[in-house]
């Protein structure tokens, strides 16, 4: 007989997994409801689990879950999902994590299936059962979870097809299911706060919305988000702008119901509209348009002049668009055919300089030398001092008026407190003080250069005009539409054969900057930009905050 132990290297043989001895486990907990106290309580669950792991010789290191979280879709719940990425990231894994009981994992049927064979196969972490002690360390252990975790999700579907025409009745009737948005308050049967329980569903603007409300009408205005949220800060009211781009979005603030429970039907709710149907189209439409807001096309990075420069023969804005075959960049006329130029210098032809890059020559001559620091600082304060003298008169009389409506407002307040007026009077004529010192604020903004702080300003406004062709070549595309409005208010022409830019007002600062450069006749026929008309001072965008915020 042949000897067959030669063969042996050949053998595969299943490696030893890394966990074995780990005594050390994850806890993980979760109720449905945070008014369940049956078997199921979070304290219950926690004590079962530490008397195992105590039986066991095993020792509990951490905590997940100990929080009511749905369980119809595993990786929208926080906390499971913190435990999930915690076992893939951490270096030092736990032998398994204790479960009370499999439903209580997830409900997910085969998803959770798939996340159980990820812990063991590939991260080498078991589920333990707590309450059977049946884990997944054994081929027939392992297949009884799957089992369990299989009727989990039966479970759940059998109770949803008894809950879920309740719940798409209750919709149906105009009613809310879940939360309600920013902006109202909901009161029920079911709600958790106490002073808010009452025997009908009754949903009700609250003082936020009131406020929100007028959101929608600048918005409506062209108003950018930015603004917006500075103006709502005024108000009291603190929100981020991914929150306020996802309200744009919810046609419930026009009373509209659009559960997907609905399935694509949409119908009217049973309470107050914030806004208008019509308001609410209009934002849809300038949003469509991307009036003002964050989302950038990716092409438009390579064209950030597209809207700012003119044709030099019609007058009429450039256009960008991207030549596929060659993958190239231009801005064109649609009027005038034979406008059209690069928008990079192309690497094979040097000579033929795109608009961007003439661009930045532009903003080259703009940059401030540093011998000409103390001359520009010197006549930056005398404007600064010019510009304060002229305002000061206006801002006296806007002062009074703003003095007068806090008067007012306080006054109001403190008859509300005493029970002179009522609630609903108070409402009403408080919003309307606040809207008017808003429009006030909006309509007489203070400079925000005062003497305190006019130093910091100072130096920042040095430092960015030192450096104009670095920032707009290193910063976003918003803000280089930023830095390009603030420098040339009304745009640039471009004369496409020439290859040179015109324009007849620049901003205030840098026109200074140039005045004090002391320029020849010679010397100005050389740059890459001719000063078309009048080129004396321009008042322009003046010396604006965003002048010293870039």
């Amino acid at each position: 007989m042949d000897d067959l132990s030669r063969f042996r290297k050949f053998v595969k043989i299943k490696p030893t997994s890394k966990n074995v001895g780990n005594k050390n486990v994850w806890l993980y907990t979760r109720v449905s409801s945070s008014n369940q106290t049956d078997n199921y309580s979070l304290e219950y669950q926690k004590e079962e689990a530490y008397k195992y792991a105590q039986s066991k010789g095993l020792t509990i290191t951490d905590v997940f879950g100990n929080t009511n979280e749905s369980a119809s879709d595993d990786f929208t719940r926080k906390e499971f999902t913190e435990l999930i990425q915690r076992v893939r990231r951490s270096k030092s894994k736990p032998h398994a994590i204790l479960v009370y009981v499999m439903n209580r994992f997830s409900r997910t049927g085969g998803n959770a299936i798939a996340i159980a064979t990820e812990l063991v196969d590939e991260l080498g972490v078991n589920l333990i059962e707590v309450s059977s002690g049946v884990d997944t360390s054994t081929k027939e252990g392992r297949n009884i979870i799957h089992q369990k975790l299989l009727e989990a999700n039966k479970q759940n579907l059998d109770r949803l097809s008894h809950t879920l025409p309740g719940m798409k009745k209750l919709i149906q009737s105009g009613k809310n299911l879940g939360k309600v948005p920013f902006g109202y308050d909901v009161f029920g049967p079911k709600v958790a706060d106490f002073e808010k329980r009452s025997i009908v569903q009754k949903i009700v603007i609250n003082e936020d919305g009131k406020k929100l409300r007028m959101a929608w009408e600048w918005k409506a205005q062209g108003m950018p988000d930015y603004k917006i949220i500075e103006n709502l800060k005024t108000l009291g009211i603190v929100i981020r702008k991914q929150k306020l781009s996802a309200i744009w979005k919810k046609a419930f603030y026009c009373g509209i119901q659009t559960n997907a429970l609905l399935e694509g039907i949409c119908i009217k709710g049973n309470w107050e509209p914030l806004i208008s149907e019509e308001l609410f189209w209009k934002v849809q439409s300038m949003l469509n348009k991307n009036h003002h807001g964050y989302t950038v096309v990716k092409e438009s990075e390579e064209r950030p002049l597209s809207g700012f420069i003119y044709c030099s023969k019609c007058g009429k804005k450039l256009t960008g668009y991207h030549n596929k075959k060659k993958n190239l960049h231009y801005y064109k006329c649609q009027t005038c055919k034979s406008v059209s130029m690069n928008a990079s210098t192309p690497k094979r032809y040097p000579n033929h300089i795109g608009a961007n890059n003439l661009f930045v020559e532009v903003l080259a001559l703009l940059n401030l030398e540093p011998k000409y620091e103390k001359l520009f600082e010197l006549q930056l304060k005398k404007i600064f001092n010019c510009f304060e003298d002229s305002e000061k008169q206006e801002i006296a009389i806007f002062r009074k008026q703003l003095a007068e409506l806090e008067k007012k407002k306080n006054s109001l307040e403190e008859r509300y407190a005493f029970g002179n007026i009522e609630k609903e009077i108070y409402d009403k004529y408080r919003t309307k003080i606040e809207e008017e010192i808003l429009d006030l604020r909006t309509k007489y903004e203070i400079p925000q250069i005062d003497t305190s702080n006019f130093r910091v300003s100072l130096n920042k406004a040095l430092s960015f005009i030192q450096n104009i062709s670095k920032y707009w070549l290193s910063t976003s595309i918003l803000n280089k539409e930023r830095i390009q409005k603030l420098l040339f208010p009304q745009g640039l022409t471009l004369d496409v054969e020439k290859r040179q830019y015109l324009t007849s007002e620049v901003n205030i600062l840098f026109m200074l900057k140039l005045d004090l450069m002391g320029l020849t006749e010679e010397d100005k026929k050389k740059l890459p930009i001719v000063f078309d008309g009048e080129s004396d001072l321009v008042a322009g965008t003046g010396l604006e905050p965003v002048a010293f915020g870039l």
